[in-house]
């Protein structure tokens, strides 16, 4: 499997914990509660899944192709730049929550998924475009091999149905193997 077909799918997988993390903060507003540790659970997906796995693979794997490729591509310094401002998010999240401070929680919670969101759709706009014109498809192949050799290590992660139904009212059942299209060994 090509590798920005690997970023696109875990993109979905990435909208679907956003949902999840904007379902809490639309219970805040309603004034209604939400329990910390379906918090903490969001934070380590976002933390493990999205930064340490995903955000990983495509500044250590893709985006060095892509530059070694078209090394005058400023877009690709745009996405490392809002990976930094996502993870600074993430951080100010995790002290809001250990912290207590409510309203620090909410505010970087709405623009951390407002940016995640964003970020997503501009990079699911030009990647594909740009490696078509730059990499040849086996070359893709193998960047989306290096990609899967990592992914299984932190699966466990997107699994949070029991929190999509719990905050969307949508239950979601899809492994990250089958959204993949991955056979599972």
């Amino acid at each position: 499997m090509r590798s920005t077909q690997l970023v696109i799918q875990d993109h979905i997988i990435l909208r679907r914990g956003l949902d999840v993390v904007d379902g809490m903060l639309q219970k805040l507003e309603c004034g209604q509660r939400i329990e910390i540790f379906d918090a903490t659970v969001m934070l380590k997906f976002l933390r493990l899944f999205g930064d340490q796995y995903h955000q990983a693979m495509e500044e250590t794997v893709l985006f060095p192709a892509l530059l070694a490729a078209a090394p005058d591509e400023c877009p690709l310094h745009q996405f490392v730049s809002e990976h930094g401002a996502e993870r600074t998010l993430v951080a100010e999240i995790e002290e809001a929550l250990m912290s207590r401070k409510g309203m620090a929680f909410f505010r970087s919670s709405r623009q951390l998924t407002g940016l995640l969101r964003a970020h997503c759709d501009r990079e699911e706009m030009i990647l594909g475009q740009l490696a078509e014109r730059c990499l040849s498809i086996e070359h893709e192949e193998a960047l989306g091999a290096e990609f899967l050799k990592k992914r299984s290590l932190v699966e466990v992660y997107t699994d949070f149905s029991r929190l999509e139904r719990r905050y969307t009212g949508i239950a979601t059942t899809q492994s990250l193997s089958r959204t993949a299209g991955v056979a599972r060994v």
